[in-house]
């Protein structure tokens, strides 16, 4: 059947998945009512002696957390050695643990090292199970003792020890050791070097080295040492050794049996696999056709198999060029085609259908994860269509996962959802007799990451419950199923976004749950971090629960610092730290918002000096400083967010880059100004503006470049200005900015803009000067309709700004009217990112418009 077939896959599918209800899913965690405030949440916990060194925070009264969580002791068991022997001495067996062989062959390196140089008995010593035994170890240490067992070797040789001399086969385990090391590309040439030392030593040893007869195993061994290194040169390194080959073999003669063979091909593929480069899916395909070709010219030995195409088409999955997952398919389908033709050799099996749905998972391309899913439900409608025929298409949890993760990175709408319905299938084809199919932490961590990424209301709360769900599984005896750092931090990520009530507090019970299974279990696999902490600090900050939330942003920054000083190096708060909380005070709304904020700052400069280097301000910081001081509006407030902008200019003149004023920076005064309600105001924000633009056009800097923020800032000020003496100056402002911006190539106007200048209308011309008011609020109102503008606020101010008939007469229609009720191009740019599809996935569900329960 076609790859692309999905007929009958409807039957395959039928019953066996449901559907999970839309994006605005709302589940309260069975766990009990949560926290919805932060007045309901107990305090971070922390160790009840205070420490000597220099507090985290300025000075204050802080509630002071009770209790703290260190790392458990793990200790291993011992027990004696097991196996077999080699006269006399124990051999450790495959089932002894790391440790064990580890002390064997530690003591066999003793014993040589006792033994002086031409007297190694190799019936005492058992050269190949102990350098084989370090070979083993897949370490950078492991491949030093094989060489080193391999230079005794040569020792005992020269020294006339007749048991003793180096073979082949001793120097394609050395070789080995060094490409399974991790190693890179130190190893990668290691292991070189001793491919070209054994070579060396056969052509010059004069009959004496012919058991180092180079084979084809060993440049093979060589190849893999590359193509593992993950190297940007491996892959031309192993095309250099290939040819190396090609010309010995080239070379005839009997002194030499090397050829490439189908290995040797598919090892030079996987380093173009592993490269990940665009390029490198091109030329692995290249090397496929001229395997394919010299097949067809007689050459067995290099005839491609389903090996050598899925390691092609893993090359186009990692590649993610442009059209590198349709290229994958192509040679999926290739494969098929052969094989019903009867070439058995390239059976496309699931680790091919994985890799090509990861081709299209990693794509971004518009529909992949809808190609992703159809793929899949083909191999399983194959494999349901004759069990023993496509016995290894036998669907298993990686290719799933694969799908979920594709469903998880598409920005379309109802992912999320898709995603679920692909969990849920999984379950109800493990239960239906799919051992190998069954849904584990990285499927559910998928599931909750698409959740998260989805912006839709209630996605916060199902991932939330999806990690339940997950808890509750684990905690009934479902190892497959215990969530790890990436689960939390998901859902800690998903609530952090959501803007949902109680969402902060709900985030911070997830880092306390990790916390928890830290201290309790030693779960080195769920223990929290800086990153996890100021996930949690953010959402704080956004919250909108005003001063109670700065007050728990600055408790967790203490507990934070409490549980660094107690040993615990993941979780240090850091500048992102302090920005948090800082912000938190900016958007509390509390009158000593912007002072807090500020003594923060001057407290993050002190720890700075002091040698603290990870908390030092930014410029983030220092912008987050002047929003707090705009948001006030409290009498200095705009003077000093002018004077913190002129602090970050002197820094940044003096070298220091990490205090560069950007357009924000510049905005957020301007801001401060427009709501500072002081005389002049207007005329200040222009004056920032136009040195703004001076600067820009001087320097070409495009992080101070202003923007259509910075124009609406300065057209606000005008809007608003309170003082009767102002308002014929600013009237002229508000309308020469907005013809610079209405002027600019690259930024224009927005519905806000519109907004504000009618507000400028409103507010600044005198109601007796009625003509002037119309004409202006005509010539604002054509040119929002011309951009696609207009929405119900433009609309609102429009209404306060002319009278009921000149509003009729702009407008067509009676004030009561709405923007989606007049002509769709007048609002085309503000709903163009709504009108978005809603494709379902029709492979993995049914009776789309019933609710499911979990």
């Amino acid at each position: 059947p076609s790859v692309t077939d999905s007929t009958a896959v409807s039957t395959v599918v039928t019953g066996i998945t449901g559907t999970v209800s839309g994006p605005n899913i709302v589940s309260p965690s069975p766990g009990g009512p949560l926290p919805s405030s932060a007045a309901s949440l107990p305090i971070p916990p922390g160790p009840g002696a205070p420490s000597n060194d220099a507090p985290i925070l300025p000075k204050r009264i802080i509630p002071d957390p009770s209790n703290d969580y260190e790392n458990d002791d793990h200790t291993r068991s011992s027990g004696g050695l097991r196996g077999s022997s080699y006269n006399g001495i124990p051999i450790p067996s495959a089932h002894d643990s790391q440790a064990k062989k580890r002390e064997w062959l530690l003591s066999m390196n003793a014993t040589l090292n006792s033994t002086p140089v031409g007297q190694l008995d190799p019936n005492a010593l058992p050269l190949s199970t102990i350098m084989n035994g370090w070979a083993k170890q897949k370490s950078s240490e492991g491949a030093r003792m094989v060489e080193m067992w391999l230079d005794r070797v040569h020792s005992e040789y020269n020294a006339e020890n007749p048991g003793v001399h180096p073979t082949a086969r001793m120097y394609t385990m050395a070789v080995d050791a060094w490409a399974k090391s991790n190693g890179g590309a130190p190893a990668a040439r290691r292991a070189e070097a001793l491919l070209e030392r054994m070579d060396r030593l056969y052509r010059e040893g004069g009959g004496r080295h012919e058991a180092l007869k180079p084979t084809t195993g060993i440049f093979n061994a060589v190849i893999n040492a590359w193509a593992r290194s993950r190297e940007k040169i491996a892959p031309a390194r192993a095309e250099q050794i290939l040819a190396w080959m090609e010309k010995l073999r080239d070379q005839g003669g009997d002194d030499l049996d090397i050829s490439p063979d189908k290995y040797t091909f598919n090892t030079v593929i996987h380093a173009y696999a592993k490269s990940g480069a665009k390029e490198s899916a091109a030329k692995a395909h290249r090397i496929l056709d001229n395997m394919n070709q010299m097949y067809r010219e007689g050459n067995s030995s290099v005839k491609p198999d389903t090996i050598t195409y899925n390691v092609v088409i893993n090359a186009y999955a990692k590649s993610g060029g442009k059209g590198a997952a349709q290229e994958a398919e192509n040679l999926l389908q290739r494969m098929h085609l052969m094989y019903d033709q009867g070439d058995l050799s390239v059976k496309p099996n699931v680790v091919t259908y994985g890799a090509v749905i990861d081709a299209f998972a990693k794509s971004m391309e518009r529909n992949a994860a809808a190609r992703a899913d159809s793929l899949l439900a083909n191999m399983v409608g194959l494999h349901q269509s004759d069990p023993l025929r496509h016995a290894d298409l036998r669907p298993n949890t990686y290719v799933f996962n694969t799908v979920i993760n594709a469903w998880a990175k598409s920005k379309e709408r109802g992912a999320a959802a898709k995603a679920e319905e692909m969990l849920v299938a999984m379950d109800r084809l493990h239960a239906s007799g799919f051992p190998g199919l069954k849904p584990d932490a990285f499927t559910y961590t998928a599931v909750i990451d698409a959740y998260a990424k989805s912006g839709y209301r209630g996605a916060a709360s199902r991932a939330d419950l999806l990690l339940d769900q997950m808890e509750a599984k684990y905690a009934a005896g479902d190892q497959d199923l215990k969530p790890n750092t990436f689960t939390y931090n998901a859902v800690i990520n998903a609530l952090a976004k959501s803007g949902e009530p109680g969402a902060a507090a709900r985030a911070e019970r997830v880092l306390h749950n990790m916390v928890n299974r830290l201290r309790t279990n030693g779960s080195q696999d769920v223990k929290p971090t800086t990153i996890n902490f100021n996930t949690v600090l953010d959402a704080w900050a956004k919250s909108g629960e005003g001063e109670a939330a700065a007050e728990r942003a600055e408790a967790i920054l203490e507990w934070m610092d409490r549980l660094n000083k107690a040993g615990n190096a993941d979780v240090k708060p850091d500048t992102i730290t302090f920005n948090a909380v800082i912000d938190a005070w900016a958007r509390s709304g509390s009158r000593r918002g912007p002072q807090r904020a500020e003594q923060i700052l001057n407290h993050m400069d002190e720890l700075y000096h002091g040698g603290n280097i990870d908390v030092k301000p930014d410029t983030y910081t220092y912008n987050t400083l002047i929003n707090a001081l705009a948001k006030s509006g409290d009498g200095g407030s705009a003077a000093r967010a002018e004077e913190i902008l002129k602090i970050m200019e002197e820094k940044y003149q003096k070298g220091d880059k990490s205090y560069k004023p950007n357009t924000r920076s510049h905005t957020s005064v301007i801001d401060a100004w427009a709501k500072s309600g002081e005389a002049g105001a207007a005329r200040r924000a222009e004056m920032i503006l136009t040195n703004l633009r001076n600067l820009y056009e001087s320097e070409g800097d495009p992080d101070i470049k202003p923007n259509v923020y910075t124009a609406n800032a300065v057209m606000n000020a005008c809007a608003f200005t309170k003082h009767e003496e102002d308002r014929e100056e600013a009237l002229a402002m508000g309308f020469r900015v907005f013809d610079w911006l209405d002027s600019q190539t690259d930024i224009k106007p927005d519905a806000y803009t519109f907004t504000i200048m009618l507000s400028v209308c409103a507010n600044l011309i005198l109601k007796e000067d009625q003509q002037s008011r119309f004409e202006n609020a005509r010539m604002l109102f054509q040119k929002c309709c011309d951009s696609g503008h207009v929405n119900d606020h433009v609309l609102w101010k429009l209404k306060l700004t002319v009278n009921e008939q000149e509003y009729y007469q702009l407008v067509g229609a009676g004030v009561e009217t709405k923007a989606a009720d007049l002509d769709p191009s007048w609002s085309r740019t503000v709903t163009m990112n709504r009108r978005s599809g809603d494709n379902r996935n029709n492979n993995w569900s049914r009776n789309r418009g019933r609710n499911r329960h979990m």
